[in-house]
């Protein structure tokens, strides 16, 4: 009797303490605390080389150079020649449109002569990405709370973060476009679905705004437009009778298209000034689609950047598909058309790897969306699972391989992971493997395969 009640009190204490509210901030706590811990910029001592240069670089240019045609170009962007001699950037100017806040912090604080690499303007974008990921944080909960109890939605918010390689590019790799598009597209699938729930207008022309920006900073991602025009839609008829309510929205159906060219209208003029035409593919000839040869397989399973590898709590999202066909339909077909049509094109990019990074970085963003069918599993887990010693286990699962990716992350932080060469004799090496001598790196070097950047362009897509 007196055991019971112990229990009962300790339980009640439990679920108190277990809420979506205290993990975010549990979250929050870790940003600040470990922020300077993960970070790794090398020589530079600021994040801006390679494609954060590029995202960057629109910035320097505006308000240093003030020029945007980038001749000369001293932070060596990489231009696109085009038609009519000029040069364009390969990137967008969106993440520069996200950067901008806090580079006039750091502009404030800075000197008339700075140049905008100076550790100033590092440490204010590098904390300004950071905290766009919270705020994503903070929707996905939001979105959540709408099905799920306050316990799934805290265990399920604990698992995309520490559990995912979101991870990584929050502390480690914040600046790269993945920290702002789940920060949008966490957004974007909250005010879906609350127009989706009401009809209200206002939530209609905050997601086409959001889709803007969206596309903006990566283009294919457009692709999430099927989750508004899906959702709901359960049968052949119901889409008909979607697309009906749709185009029967009219005038507000163009105020929506004209909110969601927006944020895209000074590129595409800015391409038009510089190369002559209204759409440009930046990217040149050398980088293409292999449309006939997606790699499926390596995406999701290659020890050089598999998805599941390196984010393995994701087959639990992957799993709950299952349960949320049977339980809300309504979401199913727009998530999982989503899904799938930007792994098709992910698969099929030249460099299905997506160069030097952690894990499949092109499929982080998605799990703004795929938290959905992870918190189904996870409910579907705790209604299912009666033995308390089985949702032990299962809990004590998650939390190892939660450890796991920040351990890993650790290790790609510090070069021990490589960037662009793990192969599957290196990744073993490296698990759960925390110290290393020097014969350890020296050995792990050897393990290590990069790939042939030159061949994959001509089309060799397998490892």
């Amino acid at each position: 009797m007196i055991f019971n009640s112990m229990n009962s009190i300790l339980s009640n204490r439990y679920t108190k303490l277990l809420t979506s509210k205290n993990v975010l901030i549990l979250i929050i706590a870790f940003c600040v605390l470990f922020f300077k811990i993960f970070v790794n910029w090398g020589d530079a001592h600021h994040p801006f080389i390679m494609d954060v240069n590029q995202y960057y670089g629109y910035l320097p240019a505006l308000f240093k150079q003030h020029d945007l045609t980038f001749t000369p170009n001293p932070n060596n962007i990489w231009l696109t020649p085009t038609p009519i001699g000029k040069g364009v950037p390969l990137v967008t100017y969106g993440m520069s449109l996200f950067y901008l806040p806090f580079y006039v912090i750091a502009s404030i604080f800075s000197s008339s002569n700075s140049t905008g690499y100076e550790p100033i303007y590092a440490w204010t974008v590098h904390i300004g990405c950071i905290i766009y990921v919270l705020i994503g944080l903070y929707y996905c909960r939001k979105t959540l709370l709408i099905w799920f109890s306050e316990k799934v939605t805290s265990l399920t918010l604990f698992v995309i973060f520490f559990g995912t390689t979101l991870f990584c590019y929050t502390l480690i790799n914040s600046e790269l476009t993945h920290s702002i598009l789940f920060f949008l597209i966490s957004m974007f699938v909250h005010y879906v679905v609350k127009w989706h729930q009401s009809g209200q207008l206002n939530y209609f022309f905050w997601f086409s705004f959001l889709l803007g920006l969206i596309t903006l900073i990566r283009p294919t991602e457009i692709c999430i437009v099927t989750f508004p025009l899906l959702i709901g839609v359960t049968s052949y008829k119901a889409f008909k009778e979607k697309l009906f309510i749709i185009l029967n929205m009219k005038y507000f159906l163009i105020v929506g298209i004209i909110l969601f060219f927006i944020p895209i209208f000074p590129q595409l003029l800015y391409w038009k000034i510089q190369s002559g035409q209204w759409l440009f593919f930046s990217y040149g000839s050398k980088e293409r689609f292999f449309w006939l040869q997606p790699q499926f397989i390596n995406v999701l399973f290659s020890y050089r950047k598999g998805w599941l590898v390196y984010s393995p709590l994701m087959l639990l999202s992957l799993l709950g598909f299952i349960i949320l066909f049977k339980k809300n339909k309504p979401l199913f077909l727009g998530i999982i058309i989503y899904f799938l049509i930007n792994l098709y094109l992910i698969s099929s990019w030249w460099d299905w790897a997506y160069g030097g990074a952690f894990g499949m970085r092109a499929l982080v963003q998605v799990s703004a969306i795929l938290i959905i069918p992870l918190a189904y599993f996870i409910q579907w887990f705790f209604e299912v699972v009666k033995l308390k010693y089985l949702k032990f286990a299962g809990v004590v699962v998650v939390l190892f391989f939660c450890f796991l990716n920040v351990l890993q992350s650790n290790l790609y932080k510090h070069g021990i992971i490589s960037y662009d060469g793990m192969t599957k004799e290196s990744y073993w090496f490296t698990f759960l493997k925390k110290n290393y001598s020097k014969e350890d790196l020296l050995y792990l070097e050897t393990l290590v395969k990069h790939p042939d950047y030159s061949a994959m362009r001509q089309g060799k897509r397998d490892d």
